[in-house]
């Protein structure tokens, strides 16, 4: 297979690109400047669960809908702690994750997201929701398909 051109090449995020996890070394290796596909997806893995397990600012008030609302100032979720599984508006938290995502991750096609609440019988009775979250990740030469 031929070698991938510097613009097919996968780079790291932001983020990665910015964490030294060798500071004695000065120059960093070339392989550690790109990425292959297993590296991204579980990369974009890791960056949801931070996502997901950060509460944002400001929730879904009048806070939320200004400039900052979608900046790195609102980064995660509104607190959902505190709620049964049964009291919750399943299809509201649908479009809240699949926002905050498409907010937050840009590495999903937008276009391509989906999120669905997984209701099995008798799991609500657990206070336990189950997502499942699809989409393309954008790569070169093809997108990468996600399913969480």
């Amino acid at each position: 297979m031929a070698e991938l051109t510097l613009q097919e090449r996968l780079q790291p995020s932001l983020l990665d690109r910015l964490t030294d996890d060798e500071p004695g070394n000065l120059k960093e290796a070339a392989e550690r400047r790109v990425l292959t596909l297993s590296q991204l997806k579980a990369s974009v893995l890791r960056d949801l669960a931070w996502l997901f397990n950060t509460t944002s600012l400001f929730d879904h008030g009048p806070a939320a809908r200004m400039p900052a609302g979608n900046s790195v100032l609102n980064y995660g979720l509104p607190a959902l702690a505190g709620h049964t599984a049964s009291s919750v508006d399943v299809h509201a938290i649908e479009a809240l994750l699949t926002e905050t995502i498409a907010t937050f991750e840009p590495r999903i096609i937008r276009s391509s997201l989906r999120v669905r609440a997984q209701l099995l019988p008798g799991e609500m009775d657990h206070n336990a929701l189950s997502f499942e979250i699809e989409g393309d990740l954008w790569a070169e030469p093809a997108p990468l398909r996600l399913l969480l």
